[in-house]
């Protein structure tokens, strides 16, 4: 009952209260009633301050948490020595490629100049070695026309400071090395000995040159010298116990030691002046030719 009163009661109220005219309307909290605009307004400042706290609170994580900002004008600053730091980079590195473009020319220029050079002193070299076999022919030429003089043996001619006997004019004019050189030593000799280019080239006038059409080794007319590697391979001794210690005056190819039985014994084959050389079988029968001093 008492209930249902003061549902009554509540209820006339509201409807005096709302049906007033102009007046303020109340809302009803617990126990107690209030006016309703002050508290929607109250609400409304409420909800605008969390608002206010909420964004500051989201201002601040963005601060701590968002990386550094720059400002603009140091943006553009930073720009600015980017592009003055490339243009310098760029301006560095076209010098150091002229650089290396002077440096490479420079190179081609030295190396021009070597091969100039190398040219030259080639030619140089050529024109010594005419001239010395220039000079050699005319000395030989020369002792050609000198007779002996009584200074060597009949049978034997000088050629400058040495007396030669080449076996063409023995009655049995091939023989093997080492018959060859027995009989050099039989007449006071040896076999012949070559200790340079002048004698080299004197020899070459003085023995008959082949003309036999066909390769050099089947040409007739070789004849043993002096040199010989029977001690040890490929070393050249001579039989005055000298070592050969320079190229000397090989054809092109020998010594090759050719042959099961090897080549051990130096012949010559009278083709070119500064190549006549060749290594043979000892045991083969040649010219040979003997040299001594003069009277």
């Amino acid at each position: 009952m008492i209930l249902n009163r003061d549902n009554t009661e509540d209820g006339k109220s509201s409807q005096h209260n709302i049906g007033s005219k102009g007046s303020i309307g109340r809302v009803r909290v617990g126990s107690r009633s209030l006016p309703l605009y002050p508290l929607v307004i109250m609400c409304l400042g409420l909800l605008n301050t969390i608002l206010m706290l909420t964004a500051i609170v989201i201002g601040i994580n963005c601060e701590y948490n968002a990386p550094h900002q720059i400002p603009a004008q140091a943006l553009i600053i930073e720009v600015k020595q980017l592009h003055i730091m490339q243009t310098e980079a760029i301006k560095s590195q076209k010098e150091a490629q002229q650089a290396l473009e002077k440096e490479l020319r420079s190179h081609q220029q030295l190396k021009l100049q070597l091969e100039q050079n190398k040219t030259l002193n080639d030619g140089i070299q050529r024109q010594v070695e005419t001239l010395q076999f220039e000079k050699a022919t005319l000395q030989s030429d020369t002792l050609d026309i000198r007779e002996s003089c009584g200074r060597c043996r009949s049978g034997w001619v000088l050629l400058n400071t040495s007396c030669y006997f080449h076996s063409l004019s023995a009655s049995d004019s091939l023989k093997n090395w080492q018959d060859s050189r027995a009989d050099c030593i039989r007449r006071g000799a040896d076999l012949v000995v070559i200790d340079n280019l002048e004698e080299q080239v004197n020899l070459f006038e003085y023995l008959p040159k082949s003309n036999h059409i066909g390769p050099w080794w089947s040409k007739p007319g070789s004849i043993w010298i002096g040199l010989t590697d029977i001690q040890t391979e490929r070393t050249w001794v001579w039989v005055n116990n000298v070592t050969q210690q320079d190229g000397g005056y090989w054809i092109k190819g020998e010594p090759n030691n050719f042959g099961p039985s090897g080549e051990d014994c130096a012949a010559l084959m009278n083709i070119n002046p500064r190549a006549t050389w060749f290594d043979g079988n000892c045991q083969v029968n040649r010219e040979w030719l003997c040299e001594m001093e003069p009277n």
